[in-house]
């Protein structure tokens, strides 16, 4: 039996201790080894790197290969020419970083994208800017995906509803939208049959809804900054959707919300701020869900809750500055708003805490009687705030007549100085200031009296 060389054996383990060998790097343009980035995929095998080097580059593209990575600086420019898809990945394991795209075509009947990813599995979009596209980023039946530090501008030569998404899921899971910035598209990002994806530190801009799940459940979005849209998020129709740290922030105009919540359920949302909107919270259809440690502040409306919201549960939330706290319309279903021994902080100076447990020493009673006349008489609101709507409000407080819907709040949170204002001290003085008063007055009658009868 013949005896291998040592010398044979030593470069054997070396190599597969190094494992398979490096791809290679097949540079595109003006001084590359390929004229156009199409040539170099076609030239590409698994593990090669196709460099764009600076300057424009004709699409549409097609990646085929697994394993391989497009890459470039900002100044390398993909432009579709408007036709079709301008690069679309059809293989696994492709990642796409650094350049620009531009100029999809504009069929929504195929769903033109700058990016768009057919049935793939472990891809990464990462640090591309995408510049006039139809759809952003595309997402089909697609699983694993990176998509990161990417700068998405919509088509500015078509009106909002002519627009596509950002960056677009349909029946995709698994994925990670991470840190994207999203402006002028129609949907910053949406889902549609797309579950288990986690949405985290992205901004949305000047779009439709910042983020809108259609029949997606059991996804998570956290610290993203949702500000001047017609809405910062919008669930419809979708299950255990969880929202944490998230700032929705300036979303005015007819019908403009926060966070609208359209036939969920088992919804959480955790630690968010909704400011200066609108409406910060509009529930419709909403069952079971949790809001817990949001803050509402310099809303018109802190919540709005239709007639279908019920079940629903509120704790440690923080109300400031908000014209109404919490709106009720007529007929609305029940929900609870404390949990577990604690209520919600509304920055009531008429909730004291005598006995200085951090708990009101009553329920606490929230809701504005003319804004609730005025859910179902719209024309009204513009009369919201005015002496003649504050005046209703308190006659109503004082003397109900219309039987108008309060929510209240049995467990509030006491503001740190509620029990300040009541000094177990200074009940001595108080008594004594208040019998010497009562005396004088008493007095002052009986000289009146006799006075008379002179």
């Amino acid at each position: 039996m013949p005896v291998a060389s040592p010398v044979l054996v030593t470069l054997a383990t070396l190599s597969a201790l190094q494992g398979p060998a490096a791809g290679r790097v097949l540079e595109v343009g003006r001084g590359g080894a390929y004229p156009r980035p199409a040539e170099a995929l076609a030239a590409s095998v698994p593990g090669d790197t196709v460099r764009l080097l600076p300057g424009e580059h004709a699409g549409p593209l097609v990646v085929r290969v697994s394993g391989v990575t497009l890459t470039g600086p900002r100044t390398a420019v993909i432009d579709g020419g408007r036709r079709g898809t301008a690069v679309t990945i059809a293989a696994d394991s492709v990642t796409l970083d650094g350049f620009t795209v531009r100029s999809s075509g504009r069929s929504m009947d195929h769903d033109d994208a700058a990016i768009k990813l057919e049935r793939c599995t472990g891809c990464s979009v990462l640090r591309i800017a995408v510049r006039d596209p139809l759809h952003g980023i595309y997402l089909l039946e697609s699983r694993g995906v990176r998509v990161e530090d990417n700068d998405i501008l919509g088509a500015s030569d078509l009106i909002e509803s002519a627009r596509g998404n950002g960056i677009h899921l349909f029946n995709s899971t698994g994925n990670r939208l991470l840190r994207n910035r999203v402006r002028a598209t129609r949907d910053g990002m949406y889902f549609s049959f797309a579950s288990g994806n986690l949405v985290a530190g992205n901004e949305v801009s000047r779009a439709r809804y910042g983020l809108h799940y259609m029949y997606s459940d059991d996804n998570r979005f956290e610290d993203n900054v949702f500000v001047e849209n017609a809405a910062g998020a919008a669930v419809m129709f979708s299950k255990r959707i969880e929202l944490r740290r998230n700032v929705f922030a300036r979303h005015v105009g007819y019908r403009a919300y926060g966070f609208l919540l359209h036939t969920g359920e088992d919804i959480l949302a955790e630690g968010n701020r909704f400011e200066g909107n609108l409406t910060g919270l509009h529930l419709d259809g909403a069952v079971r869900n949790t809001f817990r440690n949001n803050l509402l502040s310099g809303n018109g409306t802190g919540i709005d809750l239709m007639a279908s919201a019920e079940g629903n549960g509120f704790t440690g939330n923080v109300f400031r500055h908000n014209r109404t706290a919490v709106r009720k319309v007529l007929g609305a279903g029940e929900n609870a708003w404390s949990l577990d021994g604690r209520g919600n902080d509304w920055g009531d100076p008429s909730v004291f805490d005598l006995d200085r447990d951090g708990i009101g020493d009553r329920p606490y009673r929230a809701g504005d009687p003319f804004l609730t006349l005025a859910a179902s008489r719209p024309a009204l609101e513009i009369y919201g705030g005015t002496l003649a709507a504050r005046a209703l409000s308190w006659a109503e407080e004082a003397f109900p007549v219309f039987g108008i819907p309060r929510i209240v709040d049995s467990l509030p949170v006491a503001p740190r100085s509620a029990g300040d204002r009541f000094n177990p001290a200074m009940v001595p003085p108080m008594v004594a200031i208040t019998f010497v008063l009562g005396v004088m007055v008493r007095r002052r009658r009986r000289g009146a009296t006799r006075g008379d009868i002179r």
